[in-house]
C-alpha cells in the first residue's frame, strides 16, 4: 500500500511504494538525506483518514437506504392493511345487507300468502294521496306488531304524529349496514322497483304465483339510496323502472351503498350481489317477472 512521505527538509510530499519501506536515501527534490519509516502493510494517516471518512459516508448512505426501505415497507403495510380492513368491512356490509333483504322478502311473501298479492308500494287516501309505504304494511310479518299499531294508518306518513313515531323507532331490518358511515340513520336502505312490467305495476301488485319467469332470477327488493324528503323509512318512495339505468351513479338506480355493486333479493328469498358492471339489459330482465328474457344460469352466482 503506497505511503505518503513528506521530506523533512523541503516538505515535498511523495507517494512511496511498499518496497522502499524502512530504507534510507536522498530526497528526489532537494537531495537531502531521508529515512523512510517501516510502513509496509500500514496505511498512512492521510489514507486511513480518507478510508475512515469513506466508510462513515458509506455507512450513512446504507443507513439512509435501509431507512427508506423500512419506511416504504411500513407505508405499504399500512396501505395494504387499510385495504384489507376496508375489504373486510365491505364484505361484512354486503353479507349483512343480503340477510336484511332475505328477511324483508320473507315478510313480503308471507303478506302475499295472506292477501293474494304483494302489498302495494304505498296506500292512498280517498283523494289518491299517498299515506304509507309498503314497509309499514309488512311490519306485522317482521314481528313489529307494536310499532305497526303505533302508526296511524288513516293519517299520512308525514303527519306530525306519524313522523314522530318513524323518527323514534325504525326496524333494524330496514337500516342498511353502511348507514352509520354515511348518515341517514332513519332512512331505509331497501326499495322496490315499480312500474309497468314489474311486480308492482300501476294496475296493482302481482303475487308470487303470477311470476312467469324463474323466481330464482326475478328480483323482489333491492338496496338503493334514492332521494327522499323526510329522511324516514315510512316515506312512500321507491325506484322507477322507466328511468332505471343500472347499478350506482344515478339517484334512481339500484345500489349506491356498497362499493362496486349492490345487494338484492329474488322472489325465492335468496340474497345476491350484482357487480356495477352488470349490463342494464340484464338488470331489467331480472326485474321483470314475465318478460321471458333468456338469462344465463350463473347470472346471479
Amino acid at each position: 500500500m503506497p505511503y505518503l512521505f513528506t521530506c523533512p527538509h523541503c516538505q515535498t510530499k511523495t507517494q512511496v511504494e511498499d518496497r522502499y519501506s524502512g530504507q534510507k536515501g536522498e530526497c528526489v527534490t532537494c537531495g537531502g538525506e531521508i529515512q523512510l519509516p517501516d510502513f509496509a502493510g500500514e496505511a498512512t494517516p492521510e489514507f486511513a483518514r480518507s478510508q475512515s471518512v469513506s466508510k462513515q459516508f458509506a455507512s450513512i448512505v446504507a443507513a439512509v437506504v435501509v431507512l427508506i426501505l423500512l419506511l416504504a415497507i411500513g407505508f405499504a403495510a399500512i396501505y395494504q392493511g387499510r385495504q384489507t380492513v376496508g375489504m373486510l368491512q365491505t364484505n361484512r356490509d354486503r353479507t349483512a345487507s343480503m340477510r336484511n333483504l332475505e328477511k324483508i322478502a320473507a315478510a313480503l311473501n308471507a303478506y302475499a300468502a295472506d292477501h293474494g298479492s304483494y302489498p302495494p308500494p304505498f296506500t292512498k287516501d280517498t283523494a289518491g294521496k299517498p299515506l304509507h309505504s309498503w314497509r309499514v304494511l309488512i311490519l306485522p310479518y317482521l314481528g313489529e306488531d307494536e310499532l305497526y299499531n303505533m302508526i296511524d294508518r288513516n293519517a299520512a306518513w308525514d303527519s306530525q304524529e306519524n313522523i314522530s313515531v318513524a323518527f323514534s323507532q325504525m326496524p333494524a331490518v330496514y337500516r342498511h349496514p353502511s348507514s352509520q358511515m354515511r348518515g341517514g340513520f332513519n332512512e331505509s336502505g331497501y326499495y322496490l322497483v315499480t312500474g309497468d312490467r314489474t311486480l308492482f305495476p300501476s294496475s296493482g301488485p302481482l303475487g308470487p304465483n303470477q311470476v312467469v319467469d324463474d323466481p330464482l332470477k326475478t328480483i323482489l327488493v333491492v338496496e338503493a339510496s334514492p332521494p327522499i324528503t323526510s329522511g324516514v323509512w315510512t316515506e312512500p318512495v321507491d325506484l322507477d323502472f322507466a328511468t332505471l339505468q343500472g347499478i350506482g351513479g344515478s339517484s334512481n338506480n339500484i345500489g349506491g351503498l356498497l362499493d362496486s355493486g349492490a345487494a338484492m333479493v329474488t322472489v325465492d328469498e335468496r340474497g345476491h350481489y350484482l357487480d356495477e358492471a352488470t349490463p342494464v339489459s340484464t338488470l331489467r330482465a331480472l326485474v321483470t317477472p314475465r318478460g321471458g328474457e333468456p338469462l344465463a344460469d350463473d347470472t346471479l352466482d
